[in-house]
């Protein structure tokens, strides 16, 4: 079953702020202090081109899956080498996911609960969300997205007038290198753009907007920064000991019990986007298996999946601690050749082969048209 491109526009949407809000900005402001607004403004600038690189190939693809088209392009082997790649990036982002969730639900709203109470029905929910697809992945994100939304900026309003603007002065203290380094440790949690290359050949191009898109990446990117300007804001040096932006900041906004329990709503409907944003990146990761291994079927892909989520809920390290075993060099490579360099490359690949076959078919129309007045002057030779 294919999705429209409303739903797609708003499946990026929620690709594009999943992340963004847990331990991301503490982990930004170690290497780039008061500068790292610029560095996820730069980077999500740049996601949401990637989008309409990918946008493109997606319709250049057709029908064809993402396996199928780049088989085309860039023949079986190098396919086979750059879907293990992808399966590396979705892995690691799924890892990502699910950890942050763990510690988040666990260690700091429920922490007179076992683990094991809040991982198994997380399993159970993520494989049966995986099993019916990715329109089932964006019904739910249509239901839950605006209220996200309001929730974000609700909070974000609150706590506007507890920021020391003075805080984010000087900029450029230390020149921009630290903005770079900051860009490339941080990167995999970036390339946000990823997941649509699962969705070759399932999306519905008839109702298509470009300006839908457009205007929902620029809302992402708008949101992000805005709660990156008032968590800067708020907390200042101490960034780096504030792990998870979004309960942070909805703590700091909360001094009437009332007020205490809207916010802790917003939280609440922010873990159901997690756990969407997980079941979208499960079902990529599952996706990518299948064509890897050319599997029949959904389900052991699915088991494999559930599988490598149950395994990450025995590592008993923190987002923070994961960032420096899991999330550095290694993640970054990944995710700048499967977001940053693949899709450039599929596009110089599909230009020289669609030159080339113009180029054949014209030679091939220049012999025909030579052939019919050869053709035309034998048969004029003869009647005279």
């Amino acid at each position: 079953m294919k999705i429209n491109y409303r739903q797609l526009s708003i499946i990026t949407f929620m690709s594009f702020i999943a992340l963004k809000f847990l331990a991301l900005p503490s982990l930004l402001y170690l290497e780039s202090k008061n500068m790292s607004m610029f560095v996820s403004l730069a980077l999500m600038i740049i996601d949401g081109l990637y989008v309409f690189v990918i946008l493109d190939l997606m319709k250049k693809s057709g029908e064809k899956n993402i396996y199928e088209f780049m088989k085309n392009c860039l023949g079986t082997m190098l396919t086979k080498i750059i879907l293990i790649l992808l399966i590396l990036k979705y892995a690691l982002v799924v890892g990502n996911i699910s950890k942050g969730l763990e510690f988040f639900v666990v260690e700091n709203l429920y922490s007179e609960y076992s683990w094991f109470v809040f991982v198994l029905p997380l399993m159970i929910l993520i494989g049966f969300m995986v099993y019916k697809g990715v329109r089932n992945i964006a019904r739910v994100s249509e239901m839950v997205c605006w209220a996200i939304v309001i929730g974000l900026i609700y909070i974000a309003l609150k706590a506007l007038s507890g920021i020391d603007l003075l805080s984010f002065l000087p900029f450029f203290k230390d020149g921009v290198q630290p903005l770079f380094n900051s860009a490339y440790i941080h990167l995999s949690w970036f390339g946000s753009a990823t997941f649509l290359f699962m969705l070759f050949g399932f999306v519905d191009f008839r109702s298509e907007k470009k300006s839908k898109m457009i205007k929902y990446v620029i809302f992402a990117i708008l949101i992000v920064q805005l709660l990156y300007f008032v968590f800067y804001g708020l907390f200042e040096i101490t960034s780096p000991t504030h792990n998870y932006c979004i309960s942070d900041i909805s703590q700091f906004s909360s001094t009437y019990s009332a007020i205490n329990e809207l916010s802790w709503l917003v939280v609440s409907m922010w873990i159901v986007a997690q756990a969407v944003q997980l079941a979208l990146y499960s079902y990529c990761l599952a996706q990518a298996l299948k064509f890897l291994f050319d599997i029949k079927g959904n389900i052991l892909p699915i088991i494999i999946v559930i599988l490598y989520l149950f395994m990450w809920s025995f590592i008993g390290e923190n987002t923070v601690r994961m960032e420096r075993i899991f999330f550095s060099s290694f993640a970054s490579i990944v995710t700048l050749i499967a977001q940053y360099i693949l899709p450039i490359i599929l596009e110089i690949v599909y230009a020289i082969k669609n030159k080339t076959k113009r180029n054949k078919y014209k030679i091939e129309r220049v012999k025909d048209e030579r052939k019919e007045k050869n053709r035309d002057k034998k048969e004029i030779e003869v009647n005279i």
